[in-house]
């Protein structure tokens, strides 16, 4: 009997963290991290140095540069580049003319990079996903193996609306390519994402990240992340004379060639009755906001 599709979901990053067994890791961090990974290859960057802090980040640069190399620093913390970074951690502020000038770019954030640092001690394959790549991640992760898991960045340790309700776009996805056993963490992803409403950047806005990201002036940046299945870029880490890089095994920046909706997930599963319906999570979400911020 052939095996099962199978699909696991971590609601967060740390290394205290137990990861399951996978054939393949697929790491999301939509606001923002993954994303821009995603979009640094579209626009033709070359290599990209996830590392978990500012200071890991400023020494490989200076590394780098000692071999002749031009890498960009970039990143944040609290949303914001760190001191002597290039850029900070915007999709929309990263540009083709950027790209150009430095082929080659070092990047830390408070939770992707840390999350694919964690993955990739795992010893399986990983991939950044996000809503813009989710599919075509997935289907290069199929590749790998049927056993799929899925790591949310979360925030601060702690799980975060858009990266679950992303996970849970993926295990939608997974379940068009066969029978697909769910471990309850993926039942609950995908409830959050069949259950989202009928606009995805308003639902994404909801979350305690895009909250703050508003308040700092990154509203473009939730939109331009909430642009679903529109890149075939997969972006795969590989490890190199002990550091883990990033370079794209597939894809460009053409949108996903699909015959159902592609660009517009808000038209999938959700009948027009579900619509008069009340959030089925704004009570938590409520809750959440409530609470302190870690």
């Amino acid at each position: 009997m052939e095996k099962k599709l199978e699909a696991d979901v971590v609601f967060s990053c740390g290394e205290d963290n137990y990861l399951p067994d996978a054939d393949v890791w697929l790491v999301i961090d939509v606001l923002r991290a993954t994303t821009v990974m995603t979009r640094w290859f579209e626009l033709g960057g070359i290599e990209l140095y996830p590392v978990k802090t500012p200071d890991d980040a400023r020494a490989l640069v200076q590394e780098l540069r000692a071999r002749g190399s031009s890498p960009l620093l970039m990143g944040e913390v609290n949303g914001l580049p760190p001191e002597g970074f290039d850029l900070g951690n915007s999709p929309v502020e990263l540009n083709y003319e950027l790209i150009q000038e430095h082929y080659c770019g070092v990047m830390s954030t408070t939770n992707g990079t840390v999350a694919l640092c964690q993955a990739a001690s795992s010893g399986r394959p990983v991939l950044a996903a996000s809503l813009r790549n989710y599919a075509a991640c997935l289907d290069y992760a199929m590749t790998l193996g049927k056993r799929i898991g899925l790591l949310c960045s979360g925030r601060k340790r702690w799980p975060s609306w858009e990266d679950t309700l992303c996970a849970g776009a993926i295990v939608d996805e997974l379940g068009t390519k066969g029978e697909v056993y769910m471990t309850d963490s993926a039942r609950i992803a995908l409830t959050m994402w069949q259950n989202r409403g009928s606009n995805l950047v308003e639902c994404v806005k909801k979350s305690n990240h895009a909250l703050y990201l508003g308040q700092i002036g990154f509203d473009e940046d939730i939109k331009f992340c909430c642009e679903c299945d529109a890149s075939t870029v997969v972006p795969m880490l590989t490890a190199e004379e002990g550091r883990n890089i990033l370079r794209s095994v597939s894809g460009s920046a053409r949108p996903y060639p699909r015959v159902r909706e592609a660009i517009a997930p808000e038209a999938r599963i959700t009948p027009p009755e579900t619509l008069k319906k009340p959030d089925p999570f704004e009570e938590l979400l409520g809750y959440t906001r409530k609470k302190d911020d870690r």
